[in-house]
């Protein structure tokens, strides 16, 4: 679960930043690549969380 959570988070990560270098001008585009980030971030957080309770068990 915890690397499904993390590998998913890396391609959300990786379509925020395409979008942000793809589309530079757009203000639309700009604030959904933005919302897009903050949901990888949060997603990173939470698998690398779920990492440090499993090595804890």
């Amino acid at each position: 679960m915890k690397n499904i959570i993390y590998f998913i988070s890396l391609i959300v990560l990786g379509t925020a930043i395409f979008l942000i270098i793809e589309y530079p001008e757009s203000g639309r585009i700009q604030g959904i690549a933005g919302a897009v980030l903050i949901i990888g971030l949060t997603l990173n957080i939470i698998g690398y969380l779920f990492k440090s309770r499993a090595n804890k068990n």
